[in-house]
């Protein structure tokens, strides 16, 4: 894992900062944000914040408040330890892309398969600065839409051994993650004290 030991530049002076703070505080209170989920709407409603149809309008504070509860720094396990990573501080962790639909092999650019999917896994397994797998290196197009989030994390649960970003398209997705990577690493206390996906 690389270790950023270069000096750290404050970009941006004291005003630039104070002109964003003042400008996130009022987009979120002001402007506020808009949620397609029922659940996400009601949480926040018994969070106290003022839900208007689909769009929340959050109180800074509170906001703050959510933000500190993430650690600053926090290590993440992977099948083989020697692969374990640190995230924070001055680690800088590199993984596989996320997220393209199509693949290009020379001139020609297609839709992923599945066959490209557990490829490029094998690519990020073979190159020892990539510290992680990825996620969506692919979208593979020729699995079904249902299940498919499930090949996806198989696949680097087994062809790879470096940690891996989770499926989270979908509440189901991100639980079959969780319970997947419950299944891979001894059960839900292994992955609540370490945890071993990200996204």
């Amino acid at each position: 894992m690389f270790r950023n030991t270069m000096p750290r530049y404050e970009i941006l002076s004291q005003d630039a900062m104070a002109t964003l703070d003042a400008g996130w505080r009022r987009l979120i209170s002001e402007v506020g944000v808009e949620f397609m989920s029922e659940e996400a709407l009601r949480l926040f409603r018994e969070a106290g914040q003022r839900v208007v149809d689909n769009t929340v309008f959050f109180d800074p504070e509170f906001v703050l408040e959510q933000v500190a509860k993430a650690p600053r720094e926090f290590d993440m396990q992977a099948r083989n330890p020697a692969n374990n990573v640190h995230i924070g501080g001055d680690a800088m962790v590199f993984g596989a892309v996320y997220g393209p639909p199509f693949v290009r092999e020379g001139a020609v650019r297609r839709d992923g398969t599945m066959a490209d999917f557990e490829n490029f896994a094998r690519l990020s397994q073979s190159f020892g600065v990539l510290d992680s797998a990825g996620g969506v290196v692919c979208e593979p197009n020729d699995a079904p839409l249902d299940s498919r989030h499930l090949d996806m994390t198989y696949a680097l649960q087994t062809l790879t051994d470096k940690i891996y970003m989770g499926n989270v398209v979908s509440g189901v997705n991100a639980r079959d993650t969780i319970a997947m990577g419950e299944i891979l690493f001894g059960g839900r206390a292994a992955i609540e004290q370490t945890p071993v996906s990200i996204s």
